[in-house]
């Protein structure tokens, strides 16, 4: 009795142990795919995988089959999770009359698509042309997806299992399954769309008050100022000197010490950078609105803040205007 038992439990051993390699690298006919990121945005088109559990002895989910296609390809992505591998897949896409089958049970061998493993993965796609495929008239197919599957710990197989994708069950007596796929059309987003505005710090006087131009904008008087920061608001697009004809496109912060004056342009609008910066400072009254006249100017290269350090009298009496030209994408 002692040596029959000694005999059983080697042999569960033998059977549980393996030395069959396991891959450290993801195979993939067209692109590797992270697991981790398995139900993200597509990977080969613009729509999002269509994603059906890989159920192993009908019971367990041991993964995950993600169905895309684009204007040429479909793609079929097999993904097994933690501690599952495949040694061998076997995948059915078009009509389901033509699926291989005796009795109503699949026959995963005469399957078109197949992919031994050694070593094992973990994921793999089948990129399979559209023009191969046989669709019905709405643009659907139907897909069988088979997998023999190992789940192994530390080295150790311990269980082997046949896996299936589907909510659709075969009629012959075994549990396998299928599933309906429909071709989609996702359309690329259109690029990005860049405008460019004229944009200036919101002050006290207008330029039309001032009578030194037609266009809109603004100025701001400081009489008797003390020293301390002061922020302001910087608006894009304001035709008419109607903030709600633009859109805020940052703030200007102006820090006065004395006869010092720094001046801060910050973009706060998404997509916002600046080309151009221009900053009048002055005791004298503006004669221009032309901010290539201002004085003081920085060419940038889509900066999202610029600065200026600069002096007046310090009599707490000066004009300023901020000026900046400034271009968003969205």
């Amino acid at each position: 009795m002692k040596k029959i038992l000694t005999l059983v439990v080697f042999a569960f051993l033998t059977v549980n142990c393996t030395d069959e390699p396991v891959g450290t690298d993801i195979q993939t006919e067209a692109k590797k795919l992270d697991s981790s990121t398995a139900t993200a945005k597509g990977t080969y088109s613009e729509c999002d995988p269509i994603s059906i559990n890989i159920m192993a002895g009908q019971f367990t989910n041991a993964g995950k089959v993600l169905i895309e296609n684009d204007a040429t390809n479909l793609y079929v992505t097999y993904t097994a999770i933690q501690d599952w591998y495949f040694s061998e897949l076997h995948l059915y896409v078009g009509p389901y009359a033509n699926i291989p089958a005796k009795n109503g049970n699949p026959i995963p061998g005469q399957f078109p698509y197949k992919k031994s493993f050694n070593p094992l993965v973990q994921s793999y796609t089948f990129t399979i042309p559209l023009s191969s495929i046989t669709l019905d008239a709405n643009r659907c197919l139907f897909i069988a997806a088979h997998s023999s599957m190992k789940n192994i710990v530390n080295g150790t197989v311990i269980r082997t299992e046949t896996g299936w994708a589907g909510d659709i069950n075969f009629p012959g007596k075994n549990w396998a399954t299928y599933f309906n796929y429909c071709l989609r059309t996702c359309d690329t987003p259109p690029p990005p769309v860049t405008t460019c505005d004229t944009a200036y710090m919101f002050g006290n006087y207008t330029f039309n008050g001032l009578e030194i131009s037609e266009k809109w904008g603004w100025a701001t008087y400081y009489d008797s100022v003390v020293d301390g920061t002061y922020t302001y608001n910087l608006y894009a697009g304001a035709g008419q000197n109607n903030i709600n004809n633009g859109y805020l496109a940052g703030t200007v912060t102006v820090v006065i010490q004395g006869s010092n004056v720094q001046v801060t342009i910050n973009a706060t609008h998404p997509g916002t950078v600046f080309t151009e910066t221009h900053v009048y400072l002055s005791d004298e009254r503006p004669e221009t609105a032309a901010p290539g006249h201002f004085g003081n100017q920085h060419t940038l290269n889509n900066a999202t803040t610029d600065s200026y350090n600069l002096s007046y009298s310090g009599d707490g009496n000066f004009w300023l205007i901020v000026h900046a030209s400034v271009c968003t994408t969205e």
